[in-house]
């Protein structure tokens, strides 16, 4: 056993992380630390974007801004003085399936942190000049957003590949959408969505997971939602069959971004964690992998050239991306072409695969040294239902992966012909 596997073996696994479905129809999961003296939390309520109504994008995103500007018991400056007394951190935020928060205190203001997170969730006084001034804020940052290139590259690329998906839409909105939405939108949008049912709350630091559980049992059962309402499922999705280009005018800049993709597949799924070793070596290992070292270092067409691999539920992308003087934009597409086709005509080097799985397996196990850390991951495996020791099998994965089956997926994700190829900047 090489000292990296060795290591894994010491991670979390199912003899150290406590997971279990708690009161209210929420779930707990808790990895004790006792060495620590303080406690990181983050979780998530299972609402996000994908319940906006269509013409008032981003009323998810303000809705979670919203609900730390004051509580029914405390109004902004009380409810952070509260917060700001103790030493301690809370924020919430939301995505396209969920609304997350987290924060971290000492293990002995669990109790009280715990009654601010709920206060917030629950009990949002939702202000109207918090609303107004939260709104304006969000629309110069929309404003802003529109003449950067990296932004708007990403935006033109997921309207392009998702084209009538939810996922398509921009997470915070646009100009108008924003404008839309009301104080009574936010309001009937916690109303409905909002409640314990669907909960999850990762802790990691100085806890016992049996206590903490009491706790949160005691906490979480003061807040009851009759007739909560669930998201909806997300629609079927079907990746295009036909290539698109795109190029989205911002006049004079001195960078242009591009963003080549295709399809990945399922986060966790058949053929994952081959994608994923084949994607480091691609546009991520070293100077980040065949595509930096072709489009940047050899061919000096990029300031920045890479690949990722995106993870999620739903549907996800595979993408390349470089930021490119305008003038080399077209030269620098046909040289990610012509890389990505020698992704798909060649297996990668025996040496290439030793070298990412090596660095997979050393790297991962530096994000466990903190708790927030470890969260994200206790987090990760319920959103995913991943097996509590998961990361103690994963080397064994990784050592079966062959270079033959880095090239079959390639093969299979990557079809040149399909190809969505998006990029801002000024005039080609």
């Amino acid at each position: 056993m090489t000292e990296a596997m060795a290591n894994f073996y010491q991670l979390p696994g199912k003899e150290s992380i406590f997971r279990q479905s708690c009161a209210e129809g929420t779930t707990l999961l808790a990895y004790p630390n006792p060495t620590s003296p303080a406690v990181f939390f983050r979780g998530y309520l299972p609402v996000g974007a994908l319940s906006d109504p269509v013409g008032k994008e981003g009323l998810a995103n303000l809705n979670a801004a919203m609900l730390s500007t004051g509580t029914l018991n405390h109004d902004f400056r009380a409810f952070h003085q509260q917060i700001e007394s103790i030493g301690a951190s809370l924020s919430v935020s939301a995505g396209n399936l969920s609304t997350l928060f987290g924060g971290q205190c000492l293990k002995e203001d669990l109790p009280r942190m715990l009654d601010l997170l709920l206060e917030m969730l629950s009990q949002p006084a939702f202000p109207e000049k918090h609303f107004e001034r939260l709104r304006q804020q969000l629309l110069t940052v929309l404003r802003i957003n529109t003449q950067n290139t990296e932004e708007m590259a990403a935006q033109t690329f997921d309207r392009l590949y998702y084209r009538g998906h939810p996922f398509g839409r921009p997470l915070l909105g646009n100009q108008s959408s924003v404008e839309n939405v009301t104080l009574a939108d936010l309001r009937e949008f916690h109303q409905t969505y909002f409640g314990p049912k669907g909960l999850v709350l990762a802790i990691s630091g100085g806890i016992d997971p049996i206590p903490t559980r009491e706790l949160f049992e005691e906490k979480i059962s003061g807040w009851q939602v009759r007739g909560q309402k669930c998201q909806a499922d997300l629609p079927p999705f079907e990746p295009p069959n036909q290539p698109a280009r795109e190029h989205f005018l911002i006049r004079g800049k001195s960078q242009s971004d591009l963003i080549i993709g295709t399809q990945a597949p399922q986060t966790g799924g058949e053929g994952f964690f081959a994608s994923l070793l084949g994607n480091n070596i691609l546009g991520q290992f070293g100077m980040m992998g065949r595509i930096g070292e072709s489009v940047r270092e050899k061919s000096g067409l990029a300031y920045v050239a890479g690949s990722s691999l995106e993870t999620g539920l739903g549907p996800v992308c595979w993408r390349v991306f470089a930021g490119v003087n305008p003038q080399n934009l077209k030269k620098a597409i046909t040289k990610i072409i012509e890389e990505l086709q020698r992704f798909i005509n060649e297996p990668v080097t025996p040496q290439e695969l030793d070298d990412v799985r090596s660095q997979t397996l050393g790297h991962l196990p530096l994000s466990f040294e903190t708790n927030s850390g470890i969260v994200r991951y206790l987090l990760n495996l319920q959103r995913y239902n991943l097996d509590l020791d998961f990361l103690k099998t994963l080397p064994q994965k990784l050592a079966e992966i062959t270079p033959e089956e880095i090239l079959e997926q390639a093969r299979r994700y990557w079809d040149l012909d399909k190809l969505i190829i998006a990029s801002a900047g000024r005039e080609q």
